[in-house]
């Protein structure tokens, strides 16, 4: 009876090792993608000031040209 208990008992151990072993790689995955999607979100950020920024600039060329023209019909 006790074999069987000690048979058991290091198949229990041997389970355990491959659920964490799985649980880890899962986390790191997790973790994989989760730097992703905040590195993406950072970017998107980034492309969202520079497009404000070209918007910006164009506006203010235009506002220039206007002033120039103003200037060149009086």
């Amino acid at each position: 009876m006790s074999k069987c208990l000690e048979n058991d008992q290091k198949l229990v151990k041997e389970v355990s090792k491959y659920k964490d072993w799985s649980l880890t790689v899962y986390h790191w995955l997790m973790r994989a993608l989760l730097i992703k999607k905040i590195q993406f979100e950072k970017e998107m950020f980034k492309l969202r000031c520079l497009w404000t920024q070209l918007n910006f600039i164009e506006g203010l060329i235009e506002f220039m040209k206007g002033l120039i023209a103003r200037k060149f019909n009086f």
